[in-house]
């Protein structure tokens, strides 16, 4: 009996005590997240409504959502009860995660003005997304943006073009939702073939062709495009296994039709050389040699241009 007893204090006590521990912390969670969410809810609800009167107070009759909004980095359209324009909840990638804007647009797509809901960017740098110098070049446009349109911060590219992003995504919006204008994203195998210009039928994956230092071939009624890696920043610095791949499109003569870059695993300003502003250096040479690394994305420069070189030499090698 006694041996039953201490059982029961030493192991099974403890156990069930903690148990019954955990199911009243549970229940408790759950009582309080039933009773704080609606609150939130409802305050964040609140708080976009004044930021669409504070945007547009134009819009004297208040505003209506436009349902159904289905759109890749935008959250909520809304119109003005009197026609006098919209504003659009959208977000951007940025160095902390989302950054999400609010951006009211008059009736004509102008730009009238804009703010910022929330992110999770460095202090002193990145958040200086908030700051009325940064916003400022956004007022008043009626095209997409890039980072050179605006005053990008030092130190916080990433936080930059997150807020052009935003901005961009919502006046995609705008024009699909007010406007009627609705873009045609291509597939991956359009952009392939599109390298070669228009007109070119889209790539097809092929097993025709094989090497050890390409990852894949794609055919066009133009021509080939060869899948080639190369180690970018993240591979070389912060030793990540996420190399950069670089799809080189190549004429007949050995030349560079044109080049499409994922650097989906880059950081920093890493990304910039896959922008077309770059990537478009490429177009007619025949080696990469022929283009400069860009300053302030050596790393992943340096690695699109290793990984072109590849393809190049891939291509003699098979045709």
């Amino acid at each position: 009996m006694k041996n039953n007893n201490s059982t029961w204090n030493d192991i099974l006590k403890p156990v069930v005590v903690l148990t019954v521990i955990c199911f009243v912390v549970s229940g408790l969670l759950g009582l309080t997240n039933s009773i704080t969410a609606p609150i939130i809810e409802e305050n964040a609800r609140l708080a976009a409504d004044a930021a669409r009167i504070e945007l547009l107070p134009e819009a004297t009759d208040g505003f209506e959502m436009i349902e159904g909004v289905e759109m890749d980095g935008v959250t909520e359209v809304y119109k003005a009860k009197n026609g006098c324009g919209y504003t659009i909840s959208a977000f951007g990638k940025g160095y902390g995660g989302a950054v999400n804007f609010m951006v009211a647009f008059d009736a004509d797509g102008n730009i009238v003005n804009l703010k910022v809901l929330s992110h999770s960017e460095t202090a002193g740098l990145g958040s200086k997304i908030e700051n009325e110098e940064f916003l400022a070049p956004f007022r008043g446009t009626s095209e997409d943006l890039t980072i050179d349109d605006i005053d990008a911060l030092s130190g916080a590219t990433i936080s930059s073009k997150a807020a052009v992003t935003a901005v961009n995504n919502a006046r995609k919006a705008f024009n699909q939702y007010a406007k009627g204008v609705v873009v045609v994203e291509l597939t991956f195998e359009e952009k392939l073939a599109a390298l070669f210009g228009e007109g070119t039928s889209a790539a097809v994956l092929s097993t025709e062709y094989a090497h050890e230092d390409a990852k894949e071939f794609y055919t066009t009624d133009k021509g080939i495009v060869i899948a080639t890696t190369a180690p970018g920043f993240g591979v070389q610095v912060m030793e990540e296994d996420v190399p950069v791949t670089v799809y080189t499109a190549m004429n007949e003569d050995g030349t560079v039709a044109g080049i499409y870059v994922d650097a989906s695993g880059e950081s920093g300003p890493g990304p910039a050389a896959a922008e077309t502003a770059y990537t478009g250096l490429f177009a007619g040479v025949a080696s990469a040699d022929e283009v400069d690394v860009l300053a302030g994305s050596t790393y992943t420069s340096g690695a699109v241009k290793e990984a072109v070189n590849k393809a190049i030499a891939v291509y003699n090698a098979i045709k």
